[in-house]
């Protein structure tokens, strides 16, 4: 059985997803990442695609915002190709 800290991980991803999702959005979680990205959600209407490391609500700010600048330059403008292949 999964222990509980991955547990709350992966229900704070499916519930940020699904309201992504109820706001029109396409995404998706990626189960048992070690990567810095959880989920991705597109946002067609804003325009913009979200690249979301998930951390538990009681972690410090401070450690949040350490792990927010080490991949802060995956932010900036990207040129995007969908395939089918």
């Amino acid at each position: 059985m999964p222990n509980k800290n991955y547990i709350n991980g992966v229900y704070k991803e499916r519930k940020i997803l699904n309201e992504a999702k109820a706001h029109g959005c396409i995404g998706a979680r990626s189960a048992g990442s070690h990567s810095p990205i959880d989920i991705w959600i597109i946002d067609h209407p804003g325009r913009t695609i979200r690249l979301i490391q998930c951390k538990p609500d009681s972690m410090p700010l401070k450690t949040k915002n350490r792990t927010l600048r080490t991949y802060e330059y995956l932010n900036g403008i990207y040129s995007v190709k969908f395939e089918v292949l």
